[in-house]
């Protein structure tokens, strides 16, 4: 599977998340990820990977820097910890790791 996204743009990704969530672990899926019905405003549907729960806080701040970026689509960010396992599963089957978790992270 490929990531479906221009380079400059998971770039810019990937520097927002590392700024709002270094060390822990993030996947892309969803139309990004498989090409099923994709279009270029597909959303960018992105998991942060953690058992404890990201503050609410956090995920404004981190949508609020995702809707300033500029990028051309939207991205939805979810917490992990707050899916249901049926959820989980579903992610695990089609994902790509975006950031990789650090060993010390929550």
């Amino acid at each position: 599977m490929q990531l479906c996204l221009e380079p400059d743009q998971l770039n810019l990704i990937q520097r927002i998340l590392n700024a709002h969530f270094a060390g822990l672990e993030v996947d892309a899926y969803g139309p990004r990820v498989t090409g099923v019905d994709l279009t270029p405003e597909s959303a960018l549907n992105i998991v942060v990977v953690t058992s404890q729960p990201v503050s609410f806080e956090e995920m404004v701040s981190v949508e609020n820097a995702f809707a300033e970026s500029g990028l051309p689509f939207r991205v939805d960010i979810i917490d992990w910890s707050k899916l249901t396992e049926g959820m989980q599963k579903d992610i695990k089957k089609e994902h790509i790791v975006i950031q990789e978790a650090v060993a010390d992270a929550s």
